[in-house]
């Protein structure tokens, strides 16, 4: 675990703090050798590269997942929000975490993540030529 993430979670009011050490559980229960980091001023979680971090939002605390955009078919309750690759879930209460399966959302972007390091697939696809010059005019 990871001081800085301590200090973090913290700083929270109560409510958050429990769901963000719960969520951080599922997190380190379900993924074997995941890295906990503190960047960009929040928990990140590295797996086969960055694939998770949490957020405290006015609504709740946000799961996101950096490959989320190719996890819209198994789970339509993410939200991508003007994203280009992150989705995200926000929680707003321990219910949450079962009603949006959480746990499984773990796993599936884990071994998602680990396949997509394997195989050389791109988080963002590069732009060809001939889209740059399309958008430029």
């Amino acid at each position: 675990m990871n001081r800085l993430v301590d200090q973090y979670i913290e700083s929270l009011p109560e409510e958050k703090q429990e769901l963000c050490e719960y969520i951080r559980q599922l997190i380190f229960e379900n993924v074997d050798g995941v890295e906990e980091r503190f960047s960009y001023k929040l928990p990140v979680y590295h797996y086969f590269g960055m694939f998770l971090f949490m957020n405290n939002t006015k609504e709740g605390i946000d799961v996101a997942f950096m490959r989320g955009k190719d996890l819209l078919d198994a789970f339509p309750q993410l939200e991508r929000k003007d994203r280009a690759i992150i989705a995200s879930v926000c929680i707003k209460n321990k219910k949450d975490i079962a009603t949006y399966d959480v746990s499984q959302m773990i796993i599936t972007a884990a071994a998602w993540n680990q396949e997509a390091k394997q195989l050389k697939i791109p988080m963002v696809k590069k732009r060809t030529a001939a889209k740059k010059k399309t958008k430029k005019k």
